[in-house]
């Protein structure tokens, strides 16, 4: 059966499982407002509805999700659904919505997880940064059996004393770093507690904003146990100490309530002085009957024989001292300011690479819709004192993590964001489900903007 008939059986199938049931329209406005960070202490941003990260879509397998608003701002903008599988006109990128024009979106959900929208206008950096992110929540059915349900933001904001925005990049970094960590758009007491009783079971999706910073955190006293990677529920859940997110990526996990009635615990990443601390505070004089976990592990979803199948594409990353004209406008009247290679340098100058080009020029990959598709990033970015990782998020799919370094990993993970360290490769496998021209690039948004980026162009299948 070729390709365009497979998809269009999946397509009857999915209707036939999964009704299509029209959402309550969504409407946003896209405005420029200011923001309270905490007590006191407010920045200039660009939103969703007036908040900072906006308006959380919520929504169930099946919804036909129509959305609908004004953009408000000074500049033309568009949304990009990070994560969900949609036709590519709905994805967000190849469209453009002008300063005071309306919008509509409108599509149907398939799958449920964890997902996030951004702007995707370039120069990306810009918008993100200035707030322009927020949650998509598709929900499974047994998420309502937990006690809670939490999805916490995270993101960094580059700012004086006076909540006024700083130019470029810290002295010395590459990339746009903030000084100020927010959770939910706050920042240290600014941050509302979650408040827990023992014996409960509380569900937590982490999604990382951050044009450029990673964020590992740890919940004093508690271990988490990650059932989702990008939206994508584990066939084996695994339960850790720490969980660790590159730009763009998510995570799913469940705590169990375990400590002490009038006790505080802190949850925070390895820079707790920069704000990004919530607190668990239990309260309540008794202990709730222990809640068992609703998440149900899905069977093996692997590739069959993806293991021994060549890599279809080698897509080697890097840098180069070079700006693009997308880098040198990535924050308007500003100067990208860092360290070059050389001691007391100015960087200001820097590309990022995909097989030695910078997109537009970078070689697309060309496959055909339903067909298993096997790549390897190859990130050769280790020169000088600063090698840097590159997070790659693919649009349109979901893959499989075939292999890191060779070695498969310790349990299979689907994802549409994977971090590819310096001097190291990743093998992923992916089918495309919808045609078009797809993005692939690096979610350090710097990166992105400054040319680490190429399509995939998605033909049906003849």
């Amino acid at each position: 059966m070729n390709g365009i008939k497979t998809s269009l059986v999946a397509a009857m199938l999915f209707l036939l499982i999964n009704p299509v049931v029209l959402a309550a329209d969504i409407k946003l406005e896209l405005k420029e407002i200011d923001w309270e960070l905490k007590n006191g202490f407010s920045t200039r941003v660009w939103s969703y509805n007036g908040s900072v990260p906006g308006t959380p879509i919520i929504v169930t397998v099946g919804e036909r999700v129509i959305i609908e608003g004004i953009n408000h701002l000074p500049v033309a903008t568009n949304i990009h659904w990070h994560g969900l599988i949609l036709p590519n006109d709905q994805d967000g990128p190849s469209r453009t919505i002008a300063a005071g024009a309306p919008f509509r979106y409108d599509f149907i959900v398939k799958e449920a997880g964890t997902y996030w929208y951004h702007s995707h206008y370039r120069p990306v950096l810009t918008q993100v940064d200035m707030g322009l992110y927020a949650p998509f929540i598709v929900k499974a059915p047994g998420d309502e059996k937990y006690s809670g349900d939490h999805t916490l933001i995270l993101d960094d904001w580059y700012l004086d004393s006076t909540g006024k925005r700083l130019p470029g990049t810290a002295r010395g970094d590459m990339e746009r770093y903030g000084n100020i960590e927010t959770v939910n758009g706050k920042t240290a007491d600014g941050i509302p507690p979650i408040i827990v009783r023992p014996g409960e079971l509380h569900k937590l999706r982490l999604i990382n904003a951050s044009t450029a910073a990673y964020h590992t955190l740890r919940l004093d006293g508690h271990r988490f146990r990650v059932t989702h990677t990008d939206g994508h529920a584990l066939s084996k859940p695994y339960i850790t100490e720490s969980v660790s997110l590159v730009p763009g990526e998510r995570i799913d996990a469940e705590i169990a309530a375990t400590g002490e009635v009038g006790q505080t615990y802190r949850l925070s990443n390895e820079r707790p002085e920069l704000g990004m601390t919530v607190l668990f505070k239990y309260e309540g004089e008794a202990v709730v009957p222990p809640i068992s976990s609703p998440f149900v592990a899905p069977s093996s979803r692997e590739f069959p024989g993806i293991d021994n199948k060549s890599p279809d594409f080698l897509l080697e990353l890097n840098s180069s001292g070079k700006m693009n004209e997308v880098t040198k406008n990535a924050m308007p009247g500003v100067q990208h300011q860092g360290h070059d290679m050389q001691p007391g340098g100015e960087m200001g100058d820097m590309q990022w690479t995909i097989n030695g080009k910078t997109f537009p020029d970078t070689e697309p990959l060309k496959v055909q819709v339903g067909e298993v598709v096997k790549v390897r990033f190859w990130n050769k970015d280790t020169r000088g004192m600063h090698p840097m990782d590159h997070p790659i998020h693919v649009h349109g799919a979901k893959f499989q993590v075939v292999s890191q370094n060779g070695q498969k990993p310790e349990r299979e993970m689907w994802k549409d964001t994977i971090n590819v360290p310096a001097g190291q490769y990743v093998d992923v496998a992916f089918v495309m489900e919808e045609k078009g021209e797809w993005m692939l690039h690096c979610h350090i948004l710097d990166h992105e903007d400054g040319g680490m980026m190429t399509l995939i162009i998605a033909r049906p299948d003849k």
